[in-house]
């Protein structure tokens, strides 16, 4: 047998056994360790500005109610009005083994949401002058793992345009099965950047739209190289040190905070404790933790022209055409789905919404903002609902309370 032939042969036996493994593993899982929610769920709400407390008691209501309808353990949101958060509350346990309550201080993996905090990070760099969206890989880090991603500009990775492969389409198969496991700890986003550098582009950039963590990833390695600053250090001095919060950070850095919220499985009303993983290999991606009310205050400060510049923001905002000049199919912007609402106000009423989602092991996550109306609406839970609408479907009830209570519900100003 040929040595090619035998390095196949052996690579599809180790996948073949961890397959098996998992199975087991999977099997063994999924009969232990459930237990029943309680009956009686703690609730905590801020509210910080008075003239919203009729709308902050709805929109509390509807979150206990999301809970327990969908029978996740916790639940946090949070209301940013131009820029300023006025509401936040969260709603049943943060951990079931310990029945630490949810509040507003709770912070949870936010998954993909985190593109969109790394869209704010590379907006700022961009009204510095430090970066183009326009610059390649090249321009900034010379010499990248994959010789092939020296030509990718960042406009093209922030918008999945540049046909860097995604985990299901991942040829490395080393670093397939290592993004489908997560257990290993990355120290920095580029050797998180390991797991797909054998791997062949799927497309010419510009030629297809390819949903992609790894694309992020690079286009924040790209932005560590231009400014010889890590990922942390570049979240920390542009985006939460400025607006002065806590979160979002880094999770699987180091020990996890007392304030972040455990993951959880959910079946037929009952629920356990995830599984660990480690989210290291994607920080800028889909490797955050975060509280809602924070995510409200970064998604308000792009409405903020001192914070950003309304140019940049437009920028960033703009829908990125494929070569053809047609609109990738997400209307996927930079970091960020900018869409047209017929649901919030009804068909008649279209609303602009930028938003991004998230799924992690064991949470999910939803910001939404509506930039005409200057509201920002954040979503937490720390488990996986069969749909994602199952728990982000609270959003625009939430949304149309504080909506209608500022008065700019577009039914209301006609």
């Amino acid at each position: 047998m040929r040595p090619v032939a035998r390095t196949a042969l052996r690579a599809a036996v180790l996948f073949a056994e961890l397959a098996l493994l998992a199975v087991l593993v999977w099997f063994i899982q999924l009969r232990v360790g459930w237990i029943a929610i309680p009956d009686e769920a703690p609730l905590a709400v801020e509210l910080y500005d008075p003239d919203y407390s009729e709308a902050g008691i709805g929109a509390a209501r509807l979150l206990a109610q999301m809970r327990s309808r969908t029978g996740v353990p916790g639940a946090s949101a949070a209301v940013s009005i131009d820029g300023r958060p006025v509401w936040a509350a969260g709603v049943g346990f943060a951990d079931i083994e310990t029945l630490a309550p949810v509040t507003p201080q709770t912070s949870f993996r936010i998954g993909s949401t985190s593109k969109a905090i790394t869209a704010t990070v590379l907006a700022r760099l961009v009204a510095a002058g430090t970066l183009s969206l326009d610059d390649t890989v090249a321009t900034h880090w010379p010499d990248p793992l994959n010789p092939n991603w020296g030509k990718l500009t960042i406009r093209r990775l922030m918008s999945h345009t540049a046909g860097l492969p995604g985990y299901e389409n991942n040829t490395d198969l080393k670093g397939l099965i290592g993004s489908l496991l997560m257990v290993r700890r990355y120290d920095s986003v580029e050797a998180g950047l390991s797991l797909v550098d054998g791997s062949r582009l799927l497309d010419e950039p510009g030629e297809g739209f390819y949903y992609s963590s790894f694309d992020v990833n690079l286009a924040a390695r790209t932005a560590e190289a231009a400014t010889g600053l890590s990922y942390q250090e570049l979240l920390t001095e542009l985006v939460t040190g400025p607006l002065g919060l806590e979160t979002p950070y880094l999770a699987d850095r180091g020990d996890r905070p007392s304030f972040e919220a455990s993951w959880h499985q959910i079946r037929s009303g009952r629920v356990r404790q995830h599984p660990h993983t480690d989210v290291s290999q994607r920080w800028p991606s889909g490797g955050l933790a975060a509280r809602s009310k924070d995510l409200v205050r970064i998604a308000g400060a792009w409405l903020d022209e001192d914070f950003l510049p309304r140019a940049v923001v437009e920028e960033f905002w703009i829908p990125v055409r494929l070569n053809d000049g047609t609109v990738n199919e997400q209307n996927y912007a930079i970091g960020w789905r900018n869409d047209q609402s017929t649901t919030r106000f009804g068909p008649a009423v279209a609303v602009r919404l930028l938003h991004h989602g998230g799924v992690s092991r064991g949470a999910m996550s939803w910001l939404a903002l509506y930039p005409d109306l200057g509201i920002a609406v954040a979503v937490n839970i720390n488990a996986e609902t069969p749909d994602f609408a199952d728990f982000a479907s609270v959003e625009p009830q939430i949304m149309g309370l504080f909506a209608r209570a500022a008065g700019r519900a577009p039914e209301s100003s006609s």
